[in-house]
């Protein structure tokens, strides 16, 4: 297979859609010869900040010299980005290596495998072959959704699981109450596990405790067991942001990062917690690598700041932020009421998902907004973008709420309308923001 038929492979198996179960990913790391026993992991599930958790860890791990195997989901612009090792994407070569011999296995022994494996689950298979043969000594693993029955959660035991948040997200497969998408993704505590969890709502954390009980797991609460409180708030705007740290074992002060708004202290403040579980598990990291790795830590499309220009060359401030979900989308709102980016207005492009509580997510965001550009990432999953204008014409006039021609289209006509102090926000969908940053690269 040549790299090109491998990307036309897995555009195919994106519409096999979502299967829950573990059955075909057992199947397929048996095919290839993987043994999940010999990888340690980190697990991480929650509603929101699983990615950003992720690659705190990873760099923090980094810095303190392990060989660390990094799985998130989903990607902005290219699918590699999804499976790295020390911070490097892997190569074409070894993925067209990889899921040539991937192809080539399951089709000779369909009869005994009799399966047709979705997106995800090649992808974890492919990111598991990779971080066996990269001698990988710690691997992170963001879940994909839920926990309980994601392809990720094929291993009997963690170093750490993290599950950061719950909140109401893909209710279809999770269930529509709270306690049942808690009990979901409560399915990764191990046993005789260490959980680090920044879940707040009662019943969630009575669910969680439930399962910890039962695996006789060891839980660590943030806000109880560990806590993180933001400093120097007059610090300059769109540079770092400082915290102190308090926790079950060490604490530190004046600890740094670059990633922006509140939320991405509680986010680092998990991934201290979950170095500080790996001291159970006998594994020392020293303070000068904790600090210089979330110093280091970066994260695409999460709060970040780009420079582009119009079509008359006048250079325009863009934030890009994949909030894509009521919860996320308000700490976004937070992270701009708060003032992080200077700005003098707000010019919305927003793209969204149809199977996400757009109501809520407009909501939350359009108050904040002097004009809007409503528009359709390319995804079969994207809602309608003339559906997308009228909900947001409940908030604004019609002579505020535009329509743009694709992402990057959209973005274009932002970027004509903003004036120089203002801020251009591209956001409601991981998928807009990938096209997006897409477009500024072009």
């Amino acid at each position: 297979m040549t790299y090109q038929q491998v990307l036309d492979y897995l555009s195919g198996s994106e519409r096999l859609g979502i299967k829950f179960g573990l059955s075909n990913i057992r199947k397929l790391l048996r095919a290839t010869g993987i043994c999940v026993e010999e990888f340690r992991i980190i697990h991480i599930t929650g509603t929101n900040g699983k990615g950003s958790v992720a690659i705190f860890l990873s760099s923090i791990l980094k810095e303190a010299g392990f060989r660390v195997g990094l799985y998130t989901s989903p990607h902005l612009v290219d699918f590699r980005e999804r499976i790295q090792v020390d911070g490097r994407y892997i190569s074409k070569r070894k993925v067209t290596e990889l899921l040539s011999q991937l192809l080539f296995l399951t089709r000779i022994r369909r009869r005994e495998f009799s399966l047709k494996p979705t997106y995800f689950e090649i992808m974890t298979t492919l990111a598991l072959q990779y971080f066996s043969q990269a001698n990988v000594e710690i691997a992170i693993l963001e879940v994909g959704m839920g926990g309980r029955l994601d392809a990720t959660n094929v291993f009997k035991n963690s170093l750490v699981s993290v599950i950061t948040n719950v909140n109401y997200e893909h209710t279809e497969y999770l269930g529509k109450r709270i306690s049942d998408i808690s009990r979901e993704k409560a399915g990764i505590i191990k046993r005789n596990g260490i959980v680090i969890t920044g879940v707040k709502q009662r019943r969630a954390l009575e669910v969680i405790e439930g399962v910890r009980q039962k695996k006789k797991a060891r839980l660590f609460l943030l806000g109880k067991d560990f806590k993180a409180q933001p400093v120097d708030r007059r610090r300059r705007a769109c540079d770092f942001q400082r915290f102190n740290y308090q926790g079950f074992f060490d604490s530190f002060k004046d600890l740094k990062i670059k990633l922006l708004g509140r939320h991405q202290i509680e986010n680092a403040a998990l991934a201290l917690g979950a170095i500080e579980g790996l001291k159970l598990r006998g594994i020392q990291v020293a303070e000068k690598h904790l600090r210089k790795g979330l110093e280091k830590a970066t994260w695409q499309g999460r709060l970040e700041v780009l420079n582009s220009v119009n079509s008359k060359g006048e250079d325009r401030r863009v934030v890009l932020d994949g909030a894509h979900n009521p919860a996320a989308m308000r700490c976004l709102r937070s992270a701009l009421l708060e003032g992080v980016i200077p700005h003098q207005r707000i010019i919305l492009v927003l793209g969204i998902l149809k199977d996400k509580d757009v109501k809520k997510m407009v909501a939350e965001i359009i108050p904040l907004c002097k004009e809007v550009v409503v528009t359709s990432p390319r995804t079969e999953r994207a809602l309608d973008k003339n559906l997308l204008r009228k909900e947001v014409l409940n908030y604004l006039p019609s002579n505020r709420v535009r329509i743009g021609d694709g992402v990057g289209g959209a973005l274009e006509r932002a970027l004509e309308i903003a004036n120089s102090d203002d801020l251009i926000c591209v956001t409601g969908s991981l998928y807009t923001v990938g096209e997006a940053k897409s477009a500024l690269k072009r």
